[in-house]
């Protein structure tokens, strides 16, 4: 699934930079942040050392900060600020033992997702409890529900993001697959360097 997600994203950003009116690019692309929720939630629950797991976000977020401005033109943060909110999120919601300090830290985060400019933001801190908490088909309909809520809170101008179910569909009924494609560096170090590829490559046709 991760190679399903890193294609798909790569689609998405082709769309957003190079197609932005081709509807179906954007469609594929709506498949990669559930699934990078997904793993997301599997990091968290398999991690031996979430201190460390946090770490390694926060500076993938900041690496890839400057990428995604320059690719995408959006001044937002990237979704690795997203996931890692959201890794803080399920940290403070089973590891904190007071529930005082677990309301305020959970509230802090939910505030900040809200109020601070980032891709997916509250959307992807839901998501990644609809993962957390329930199991198989719920996540579908949970993921339904959230996505129908956001439709309608956006007037319908987030109808794109409906089709991300597809996304926990594939989780749900994953692709059989043997084998390892890559290692876990090139799949970290994918979201930075795609969209550091997909900049230089839109500078050399704006000149050519």
């Amino acid at each position: 699934m991760q190679l399903i997600a890193m294609v798909t994203m790569l689609i998405d950003h082709i769309g957003f930079i190079f197609s932005p009116h081709t509807d179906i690019l954007r469609i594929i692309g709506r498949i990669a942040f559930p699934l990078y929720s997904w793993f997301l939630v599997q990091g968290y629950l398999h991690t031996r050392n979430h201190k460390k797991y946090m770490m390694r976000l926060l500076a993938l977020a900041c690496i890839s900060q400057v990428p995604y401005t320059l690719a995408l033109q959006r001044f937002e943060l990237n979704v690795i600020f997203t996931l890692l909110l959201s890794l803080l999120a399920l940290y403070a919601a089973s590891r904190i033992a007071s529930g005082t300090l677990r309301a305020a830290a959970l509230g802090s985060i939910i505030a900040a997702a809200i109020l601070v400019p980032m891709d997916y933001g509250i959307y992807g801190i839901l998501l990644t409890f609809i993962y957390r908490y329930l199991r198989d088909w719920q996540m579908v309909a949970g993921h339904l529900l959230l996505n129908a809520a956001f439709f309608l809170a956006s007037g319908g101008s987030q109808w794109l993001q409906l089709f991300s179910v597809l996304g926990t569909v594939i989780i749900v009924n994953p692709v059989p697959y043997r084998g390892t494609f890559f290692n876990k560096w090139v799949y970290r170090s994918f979201y930075p360097a795609h969209l550091l590829l997909l900049f230089g490559v839109s500078v050399l046709l704006e000149r050519f």
